[in-house]
């Protein structure tokens, strides 16, 4: 699950909520490089939409520049979320443990450090 893809397609608007819902699915789906490739039937029992439905969706996210997606024959399609990453900023714990440090050498107190 990528959290990074679920904040980026909550800022995103598309044609209805059908294809949002599959968006999110897909983002809940994504792993670290933004890809994922559940079949059109899984995406589709989640959805409550038919299959045509899902493929409809896919393909106006694909026109949208929202994912590109990657033909597999003989197993589910691979979908790429085009993700901004350069535009969000993420904190990552190691982050701010070397802010933490660097405050310490500069002889700022930390709260955590006891």
């Amino acid at each position: 699950m990528s959290i990074e893809a679920i904040n980026w397609c909550k800022t995103k608007t598309c044609n209805t909520p059908s294809t949002k819902l599959v968006l999110v699915w897909l983002a809940n789906y994504a792993d670290q490089d933004h890809s994922c490739f559940p079949s059109e039937k899984h995406l589709a029992e989640l959805c409550g939409i038919s299959d045509r439905q899902v493929r409809r969706c896919i393909d106006w996210l694909e026109k949208n520049d929202l994912l590109t997606k990657q033909r597999r024959f003989g197993t589910s399609n691979r979908y790429f979320l085009n993700v901004d990453t350069h535009v969000l900023m993420v904190r990552t714990r190691a982050s701010t443990y070397t802010k933490d440090k660097i405050n310490n050498k500069k002889g700022g107190k930390n709260a955590l450090a006891g």
